[in-house]
């Protein structure tokens, strides 16, 4: 074991070091922070549904999980594998399996402040001055569309004028309904099958945000070709991770996804901009 850590100390300082700036440095927990904000928004979600349920009982359970989940990993779903080799033969029935576990790591993303920024809010920030009108937004999957949950908390909602959710019929799409009934938002929820391509016909946008979801499509090249087929506005912003994913996660039913980029470059898309994984497409 001592030969062990005198081999890898510095790996483990390292990884020490990260964890410590982690979490003094990244996650935001105060009481005017994005992720209070949303854990109140959570909270009366599911207020809504369970009348009795107790604000001080619902955060003391969730900041209880939160701090244990960085050192926990669940491995229900791998024993279920171990044991039961076609336990993903039906990929709706692993999603809805797993859509608690989904909907707290979606809620633990608002925790840290700077991958919201880098990940969702600098796009939205971005299209919104580069369109110079008001958005007609269409999110595909990912989860929570924290983009504009985070911005509609930070402004005025007189940033968009629309806002289509397609998603899979899960627990955190049940709160986005919610939440968009709560503040009285102009939108239409468009639900579909886990790991089938939906379609996103009749619907009127100029920007669309789509992170991590093609990956996790049994036919991602449809939805794309649906997308660009249904780009009518000029000006409209195509915001698309298509960046090559792990082929060692059971719900990346398509890693490969560099390969759609053709479909885009192929229908006169060109990437203007990039923020991380996320390319942003225009047509000539």
């Amino acid at each position: 074991m001592l030969k062990y850590l005198k081999k890898n100390k510095n790996k483990i300082l390292n990884l020490s070091l990260k964890k410590i700036y982690s979490h003094f440095f990244l996650n935001e927990v105060k009481s005017n922070s994005y992720y209070a904000y949303l854990k109140n928004l959570v909270f009366e979600f599911l207020k809504s549904k369970y009348p009795n349920y107790q604000k001080e009982t619902f955060e003391k359970k969730l900041d209880g999980i939160i701090a244990q989940v960085a050192d926990y990993k669940d491995i229900t779903t791998s024993l279920n594998l171990l044991f039961n080799p076609s336990f993903n033969d039906d990929m709706q029935f692993h999603y809805k399996y797993s859509e608690n576990r989904m909907f707290l790591a979606f809620i633990k993303y608002s925790i840290n402040i700077k991958l919201i920024r880098e990940n969702y809010s600098k796009i939205y920030n971005f299209s919104i001055s580069k369109l110079s009108e008001p958005l007609d937004i269409l999110e595909i999957g990912g989860g929570l569309p924290h983009g504009f949950i985070y911005n509609n908390w930070k402004k005025e909602n007189n940033y968009f004028n629309s806002f289509n959710y397609v998603e899979a019929d899960l627990l955190h799409s049940e709160f986005v309904s919610w939440y968009c009934k709560k503040n009285k938002f102009e939108y239409k929820i468009n639900l579909f099958p886990a790991a089938k391509a939906p379609n996103v016909d009749n619907i009127k946008f100029n920007f669309v945000f789509a992170k991590d979801v093609f990956e996790h499509l049994d036919k991602p090249d449809l939805l794309l070709q649906n997308l660009v087929s249904n780009v009518n506005n000029p000006k409209t912003l195509l915001c698309l991770d298509l960046e090559p994913k792990s082929p060692h996660n059971v719900q990346h039913l398509s890693p490969n996804l560099p390969i759609l980029k053709k479909i885009l470059t192929d229908n006169n898309f060109n990437m203007i901009e990039k923020f991380g994984d996320i390319g942003v497409w225009q047509k000539e």
